[in-house]
């Protein structure tokens, strides 16, 4: 383990004791986010290396859009597998690599994004809960005040009933100064839940589009080259486009529930393939595929509904493939 990941977990736990020594207690729902983020930050299960590579290309299919096969990382001196990078950072190849997180110091990927999920949702519901006892403990204080202050026929009201808007704010930052622990800690809940929910929301949205964040900025490369007119899509006879790419070592057959030959060229002037000379004995890839497949058949590509995302199960098959075990 990396000492900057030392650093990391020495953090969270000198975190975790003040939190004991603050509150004096700890509900098991508070160490969800420690333990969790624990397994996200030492996790080095999504690392790619000679010994798993193998198992690594037979994981995701490629899909001759986003990922095309034979792509060497001069690196780790291996084809990239489908749906993985090489993190600068990390100085290694990442299965199904998402993002390199700031807060973990570590790549989420395959392995790990299983834990991240849950740090974010676990965090998110203490972060919660946090404001609203918060709410509650200093509410509490705020009515007693009140009931001091109010003659007995009008106690059993509303500290804040009558109150303009002013007042009412007025009382409320009186409250957060009333006692520095309950107040500070309850201001920063505040603030940063809704924070820990969008980014754990925007999560769950790319697993309902099959997709990573890594993947959702090369979709919008390509959209901006479909905006363009710059995507045409072969819509001819497929069936010999599965044997142009046949070695096993570069391309292994990987069992997956969509089939897809769909092929792309992204043209560098707008031209329409049937008039891209250059085309002529070019070699075969997603973006330029081989002329001799007849560029009669290449239509213009008018949104990204029209590129069939390999990825994409369904939500329900899409969060099996994040939760299950590598």
């Amino acid at each position: 383990m990396g000492s900057i990941k030392k650093i990391v977990i020495a953090i969270f736990t000198f975190s975790f004791l003040i939190f004991v020594v603050l509150f004096g207690q700890v509900p098991a729902l508070s160490l969800s986010p420690i333990f969790f983020t624990y397994k996200a930050v030492t996790s080095t299960s999504s690392t790619i290396t000679k010994k798993n590579h193998e198992q690594g290309m037979r994981s995701y299919p490629y899909d001759h859009v986003l990922y095309r096969p034979g792509q060497l990382c001069r690196t780790c001196n291996f084809f990239k597998p489908a749906r993985s990078k090489h993190c600068s950072v990390c100085n290694v190849c990442v299965a199904k690599h998402d993002h390199h997180c700031v807060w973990i110091m570590n790549c989420v990927g395959k392995g790990n994004i299983s834990h991240f999920l849950f740090m974010l949702l676990s965090l998110s519901f203490v972060l919660t809960y946090g404001a609203y006892l918060s709410y509650v403990l200093l509410n509490q204080e705020l009515q007693k005040s009140a009931n001091g202050r109010l003659i007995e026929t009008v106690k059993n009201q509303h500290w804040s009933r009558g109150l303009t808007w002013s007042q009412y704010a007025s009382f409320w930052s009186w409250a957060l100064g009333l006692d520095f622990r309950i107040g500070g800690v309850g201001l920063l809940a505040l603030l940063t839940a809704p924070l820990a929910w969008t980014m754990f929301l925007y999560h769950i949205y790319l697993i309902w589009a099959g997709t990573t964040t890594n993947e959702s900025s090369k979709w919008l490369e390509w959209r901006e080259y479909v905006d363009r007119g710059l995507v045409y899509k072969w819509t001819g006879d497929t069936d010999g486009i599965s044997e142009m790419h046949a070695d096993p070592s570069v391309e292994p057959f990987v069992e997956w529930p969509i089939h897809s030959n769909q092929r792309l060229f992204r043209s560098e002037d707008g031209q329409h393939p049937d008039a891209t000379s250059s085309q002529n004995g070019a070699p075969a890839s997603p973006s330029r595929p081989r002329a001799d497949l007849g560029m009669s058949f290449w239509k213009p590509v008018y949104g990204l509904h029209e590129i069939d995302n390999l990825y994409d199960l369904g939500f329900w098959d899409n969060l099996k493939d994040v939760l299950r075990p590598v």
